[in-house]
């Protein structure tokens, strides 16, 4: 397929204004009260308009086709401006869109990557620019897990939140990352944000479905610092002896 060919910067700065506001038309006609009041007591209050995800999730897939026409950077420009308006559902809708193309998407840069991350305020948009961009792209690319061991260090509590997300998300599909989902859970067991320590125990528990006597291990090493309660969530997975871990506790 051929893709659009774009003259010059006023006609590429139409086209986005003219995308940009089509999907905004259809994001707000799309929305409702309900929604919008649901979504906000479950994100603390983060910016939105009341559509349902799965409607967002149709709506960028509505969009596939005239996407796929377009050079895939014109759809990065338009995701670049929804993560700097931090509208949760301009955001939900960049991600899905992006993550319809790929081939395309895995190779969106780190330095692009972390300008978004600075705009996350909710577990929701955290989550799904987790699993959808992030994961792909650290997956193929493994130099890359240095950038979430980074993350890990941040006083942002969604950055962290994002890094052990990640690592969950990699952890499926048959893959298994035990030594690195270790490292990046280990300095965020005593957080004290319960979104990022929520975080940690879906991390270990997805590692211990394929690796029970490392999961348990590491737990047992760092028993000392690790909360009850996440300790019980990180090994509701494990066999038995792992359990009584929590009684040991």
């Amino acid at each position: 397929m051929r893709k659009k060919i774009i003259k010059n910067t006023n006609e590429k700065s139409e086209m986005l204004n003219e995308y940009i506001n089509k999907i905004r038309k259809v994001l707000t006609e799309s929305a409702d009260e309900l929604t919008k009041g649901k979504v906000s007591r479950l994100t603390s209050g983060a910016k939105c308009i009341g559509v349902p995800v799965l409607v967002i999730r149709q709506i960028a897939k509505d969009f596939k086709s005239e996407f796929s026409k377009l050079d895939f950077e014109i759809l990065c420009e338009i995701a670049d401006l929804f993560f700097q308006e931090e509208c949760r559902e301009e955001i939900l809708f960049a991600i899905f869109a992006m993550a319809g193309q790929k081939k395309n998407c895995v190779n969106i840069s780190w330095k692009r990557i972390g300008v978004w991350i600075n705009h996350l305020d909710n577990w929701e948009t955290c989550d799904q620019l987790s699993s959808n961009i992030i994961t792909p792209i650290i997956t193929k690319n493994p130099d890359l897990l240095n950038e979430l061991f980074t993350l890990t260090k941040s006083e942002n509590k969604w950055k962290r939140r994002l890094a052990v997300a990640t690592v969950a998300n990699m952890n499926h599909d048959g893959r298994a990352y035990p030594k690195e989902t270790f490292e990046i859970c280990k300095p965020l067991l005593a957080d004290k944000e319960i979104v990022v320590t929520k975080a940690v125990g879906w991390a270990i528990r997805e590692i211990s479905k394929k690796c029970p006597e490392e999961t348990f291990n590491f737990l047992k090493e760092n028993i000392e610092i690790i909360p009850k309660t996440l300790l019980k969530e990180s090994s509701e997975l494990l066999p038995e002896k792992g359990k009584n871990l929590t009684v040991i506790k």
